[in-house]
Order: structure tokens, then C-alpha cells, then sequence
């Protein structure tokens, strides 16, 4: 028996083959048409992470931006516009935010979306023990690079920001310099002889005085006038000055 040859131009077709290549043809197209008609969850987590990181300062080191997982059983309509987001959170540096995603196509939909931050900043720090009613100075803290926590979200990254600025507490070495640390230094002490400026849209007169309590930086105090005897509200304006208007 002689073996069948093929002829010229004959084909054979494996049916099985060509069936699983259409399944996997109909799959490719069905998952581009859902794609198209839906956003993914990474693109609306991206959206989230995006906005928190539009948010923080130059100054300030991103270490980590990290958005929460969506339900994946939750789909999101394609939005033919720019997708809406905010923040419920008003800081510009939090380690935990809520951000707000929202499609005005009609129906609208919305989500809300945490997100966790790991953030760093170069800060004050104390670089040796400063006493109560001690003022801060170059001399006794520095700049260091350290993680934003709660508890120092009130810290201070200038040394011009707390010039002038006494420590309310004894404050120890190594810690971060915070506002609740901090009072405005005494510029005028009880019975010390000041300088009274007095003045008006006319002229300006100035004439000594003694203070009759301590005074900070922009305090109303009682002066009496030492020519006069006389008792007057003064502002503290500089140490050892106060001001009246009249």
C-alpha cells in the first residue's frame, strides 16, 4: 500500500489549534474593551499618591508615599474629563491623609482613599541643655535631618523663626525644637527704667519711664512716666522701649 502524498497547493488545518487561538483572540479583545471602559485601581491609587506629593513642601523629604488598597470588586466608569481630587486633610505635611477621587460624568462617582506618608525635614534640634528662660541661639541648637512624627509637626527649620524666643521649660539635649517649647523672650522687667515714646500723625516726644510689671514683645504693661508720676499703657515695642499712641 502506497503512502499518501500531499499534493501542490493542499492544506491541513488543526482545528483544535486554531480554536484556542480564537479563545485567546476574543479574551485579548473583550480585555481591551474593559480596560478602555473602565479606570483601573492603580491608575486612581496613582491619582491619590500624585496629589499627596503635589502637596508637600520643596524642603521637605519624601521618603514614602504609600496609597490604600481599593475593594476589587469595585469598578469606576471610565471619566471622559480630568478626574477631581482633594484632600480633606488641610496640612501640607501629615503621615496620613484622605484623598478624594471623584468623576463628574453622569452618574457621578467617588471614592475616598487613604494614604500613608513617610516623610523627613531638616529641623531644630537642641544640642545641649538650655534652661528655662534661656534664650535659643546658633549656640545651643542646630539643623538635623529628622522623620516628621506627630509629635513634632511644630517644629522650626530657621533659626530666624525663634530669634527673640526664650525656652518656657528646661528643655534636654538632643530634642526637637517645638512652638509649645517656646515664649517670647522678656524685652521689659518689672521696675527697670524704659523709654517711653509718645507719639501721634503730628510729632513724637520720648521721655523715661518705669516699668511696673515684665513685659513681652507687642504686651500692653503699665508704665509710670518718671517726671509726672503719672501711670499710662504702654506696648512693649523693643527691649527696654514702649509706645503710646495718642
Amino acid at each position: 500500500m502506497t503512502p499518501k502524498t500531499r499534493q501542490p497547493n493542499q492544506y491541513y488545518i488543526n482545528y483544535p489549534l486554531l480554536a484556542w487561538g480564537l479563545v485567546l483572540i476574543s479574551l485579548f479583545y473583550t480585555n481591551t474593551l474593559f480596560a478602555s471602559e473602565y479606570h483601573s485601581h492603580e491608575q486612581i491609587r496613582n491619582a491619590a499618591v500624585e496629589f499627596v506629593r503635589s502637596q508637600i513642601p520643596e524642603d521637605v523629604t519624601i521618603k514614602e508615599i504609600k496609597a490604600g488598597k481599593i475593594d476589587y470588586r469595585v469598578r469606576f466608569k471610565q471619566c471622559s474629563q480630568s478626574l477631581e481630587v482633594n484632600s480633606t486633610t488641610k496640612k501640607h505635611i501629615a503621615k496620613s491623609w484622605t484623598i478624594s477621587i471623584r468623576c463628574s460624568d453622569m452618574p457621578t462617582w467617588s471614592i475616598y482613599i487613604p494614604v500613608k506618608s513617610k516623610l523627613s525635614r531638616k529641623m531644630l534640634v537642641s544640642n545641649t541643655t538650655i534652661t528655662r528662660g534661656e534664650m535659643l541661639t546658633s549656640q545651643n541648637v542646630q539643623l538635623i535631618e529628622r522623620e516628621i512624627r506627630n509629635q513634632n509637626y511644630n517644629h522650626f527649620s530657621d533659626i530666624a523663626n525663634v530669634t527673640g524666643r526664650e525656652a518656657r521649660r528646661t528643655i534636654r539635649p538632643d530634642r526637637v525644637i517645638s512652638s509649645s517649647m517656646l515664649q517670647e523672650a522678656l524685652m521689659v522687667h518689672k521696675k527697670e527704667t524704659v523709654l517711653i515714646y509718645v507719639k501721634n500723625h503730628k510729632l513724637q516726644i520720648s521721655m523715661k519711664g518705669t516699668a511696673l510689671k515684665n513685659g513681652r514683645y507687642n504686651e500692653m504693661i503699665k508704665v509710670r512716666n518718671n517726671s509726672s508720676k503719672k501711670v499710662i499703657d504702654a506696648v512693649v515695642v523693643d527691649r527696654g522701649i514702649v509706645a503710646v499712641n495718642f
